[in-house]
Order: structure tokens, then C-alpha cells, then sequence
């Protein structure tokens, strides 16, 4: 027996069922034996699946945009396709309920009723619209390079460079006001916010000094890498903020880990295996942490279940080589030590690199997880080069 909401849900969609359009001849969908299917996609919607996302008034609560009910355990059948629109596909179900099946980004976030996000907007997912930069990004700086003024940065701008980032992993923003901080940036202004508060503080400052307790509060040549490896989830966002910059040289590169692995996997597939399966550690211990000691053990390579690469770790001055030699055997080492040398030819080769010098008020929003950042070296005393930085989370 149903409950009393679902019996009064099942009354009162039957009601709704005599006032439907007749279905038309020209169909873009049928039922089968596993649910709806969609001769314009190929996809088979599931019964269950149906019922489940029905946006109907009754099944869907406008003024929440949420589900009313949930129906995974229902185990009710598509009857009939009743008609369709722009927007939906309406359906009767064999417990008599009638309702819709959304089919646009309309009918999907706008309820068909009002403006939606632009499909490429709500199709950005993490990881689902990865843009490879090519093989010498430095051809290609109109679109890698590509940057937005502050002062263009209304709601719409904010999106455009939010999808651009998320798809090559990378987005300048220039000519901030020099009164602004990284946290009122992220947080107030482009709403990217909060910022992560790590081992180094919600942000932090990044200078050239003396005896410096992190290479890179150095003036030297820092190789291509990303922050933070040795978190279980390395902060995914990373924002880089050039607040003065007069020194002489230094100009900051970034390579794209991802175009480079996949062509390591078509290239060096033994190579590409061994980097995703054999585990490294990463460490950070430095007297400027204050006591703080944090390690952890994980492919540089990561992938999802699917076998697509999820995440690059790679942080030379923070890896553990001993705890590497205890714990992989050395035929193993040997052959990952083979890839990764290749791999970092790789990286390192200028003709891989995105090069730039960044000028006072300019941000960068770097993938931590795929693009990987380094700078060359500057003349000590040649000029101020002040840099804030800090991290953020794909959810925000």
C-alpha cells in the first residue's frame, strides 16, 4: 500500500491525465523494454530513471528547484508517451501517474518556464570538458593566454572566465585596483570563495629571502609543479596574485600535465602505466611550517574509473625518495624512474611551456590538478616582485 502522499500523488495526476494533448505521429521518443528511449541521442532513459527526474508540479518543487519524493524503489514502468515540446516529454506511468521528463537546459534548470544557465555553462562538470592545449602552447597565446580586465568582470564576465578556466585550466584576470586583497578578490568579488586555509595560512605571501624555508620564496629557477601533492585532496584552485613586480627576469610558465599525459599514454603506454600505479610520497617538514609535518602516498597519475586522468601530482623539492626506495621494489623504481625523467623533458622543453611575465594587478586562476606552474629565476635586488597566494575547491 502506498503512502498517504503517494496515494494522493497517484488521485491527483490521474485527474491531470484527461486534459493531455493526443501523442503525434512523428516521434522522437518510444518506449522499450528498458525504459525511454531517444532516437535523436541514442540514449535509453530507465524506467526508474523516469520516474525518478519527473518534473511535473506535483514530483518537483518549483520554488526549491528540488524533488518532492524519491521513487529509486518504486519499480514503476513507462505506459504511454503522451506528446512533447521544446522543453519536456510527457509520460504516463502504469500506476496511473502523468508528468514530464525534462529534454533542454531549459526545461532542466529553468523549469521551461525562465531563463537558464547556457548549455555551456551547466555542462561544465569537473573534468567533463577539458580543452588539451596543443602541442607548442606558446602558438596558441589568444586563447591560452586569455584574459579579462577588472572592470569588464560583471556576473556574465565572471562566467565566461570561470568556464574558460575550468576548460583549459587557466585564466588571467588584469588591471585589478591596487587597494584590492587576494580574499576580497576571491571571496567578495568573483565569488569563488572560501579560500582554503592550509599549512601556509588562508594566503600568504611569496618573496624572494634569505635562507628561505620554501624554494619558492627564493629568486631562483623553480621547475614546473604543483602545490600541496602531499594532501589527500591537493586544493584544486589555485590563485595567484602578482601585486608588484619590477625585478628583472622572472617570468612565470605553466604546462599543460594532461596534453602531455595522454600523448605519454598513446606514445609510452608502459611508461603511462607505471606513473598511475606505482605509489609515491610526498612530505612537507620545513623549519617555516612551525612543527607541522605532513606526508602522504599516492600515483603520481591519477585516474578515474574510467581510465581518463583525474589528477597530476608532482612536486620535486617535496618527494620522499627514501620512503620510496622502503616501499617499491627496485626493478619497479627503475622503470618508474625511466618514465618519470621523460615525462619531465616533457614538461621541461620551452616549446611545451605557456611563458609570461605577470605585471602588478594581474591574477591567475591555475588547475592545480592539471596545469602545472614554475617561474624563472630574477635578479636579487633588481626590483620588488611581490606575489599573494592561495587555494580554493572545485565546489566553489
Amino acid at each position: 500500500m502506498l503512502p498517504l502522499g503517494r496515494t494522493l500523488l497517484v488521485a491527483a495526476t490521474r485527474a491531470l491525465s484527461t486534459t493531455v494533448v493526443p501523442r503525434t505521429t512523428a516521434e522522437r521518443f518510444t518506449v522499450g523494454s528498458l525504459g525511454l528511449v531517444d532516437h535523436s541521442t541514442g540514449h535509453t532513459i530507465l524506467h526508474l530513471e523516469s520516474r525518478d527526474s519527473c518534473r511535473c508540479s506535483t514530483c518537483w518543487n518549483r520554488h526549491s528547484n528540488q524533488y518532492r519524493y524519491n521513487y529509486g524503489n518504486e519499480g514503476v514502468k513507462i505506459k504511454d508517451v503522451i506528446r512533447t515540446d521544446d522543453h519536456f516529454v510527457y509520460l504516463e506511468w502504469d500506476d496511473g501517474h502523468v508528468g514530464q521528463y525534462a529534454i533542454s537546459a531549459e526545461g532542466i534548470y529553468g523549469n521551461g518556464e525562465k531563463s537558464a544557465p547556457s548549455p555551456d555553462h551547466v555542462k561544465v562538470t569537473l573534468r567533463e570538458r577539458l580543452n588539451l592545449w596543443p602541442v607548442e602552447p606558446g602558438q596558441d597565446t589568444a586563447t591560452l593566454a586569455k584574459a579579462w580586465k577588472w572592470d569588464d568582470l560583471g556576473p556574465e564576465g565572471v562566467r565566461d572566465m570561470l568556464l574558460h578556466f575550468m576548460q583549459y585550466g587557466l585564466a588571467f584576470i588584469h588591471d585589478i585596483p591596487s587597494d584590492k586583497g587576494l580574499r576580497e578578490i576571491v571571496n567578495n568579488d568573483i565569488k569563488c570563495g572560501p579560500i582554503w586555509d592550509t599549512i601556509f595560512g588562508v594566503s600568504s605571501e611569496v618573496k624572494a629571502l634569505a635562507n628561505a624555508s620554501n624554494e619558492a620564496y627564493s629568486n631562483e629557477y623553480l621547475e614546473a609543479h604543483i602545490d600541496l601533492p602531499y594532501y589527500t585532496q591537493p586544493p584544486s584552485v589555485f590563485y595567484f596574485y602578482c601585486k608588484e613586480n619590477n625585478a628583472q627576469g622572472g617570468h612565470s610558465f605553466w604546462v599543460d600535465s594532461f596534453s602531455i599525459l595522454e600523448r605519454l599514454r598513446i606514445t609510452h603506454p608502459e611508461y603511462f602505466e607505471v606513473l598511475s600505479t606505482t605509489k609515491t610520497t610526498f612530505h612537507a617538514f620545513s623549519p617555516g611550517l612551525q612543527d607541522v609535518f605532513i606526508t602522504g602516498t599516492y600515483p603520481s597519475v591519477e585516474l578515474t574509473d574510467s581510465g581518463s586522468v583525474y589528477r597530476y601530482r608532482d612536486l620535486f623539492f617535496a618527494r620522499d625518495n627514501y620512503q620510496f626506495v622502503r616501499e617499491v621494489p627496485v626493478d619497479r623504481r627503475q622503470l618508474w624512474w625511466e618514465a618519470y625523467r621523460y615525462l619531465r623533458r616533457q614538461f621541461d622543453d620551452e616549446r611545451q611551456q605557456l611563458t609570461q611575465r605577470l605585471e602588478g594587478g594581474t591574477m591567475v586562476l591555475i588547475d592545480n590538478w592539471r596545469i602545472l606552474h614554475g617561474r624563472e629565476a630574477f635578479v636579487p635586488n633588481s626590483g620588488s616582485r611581490l606575489m599573494e597566494e592561495a587555494y580554493g575547491d572545485w565546489n566553489n
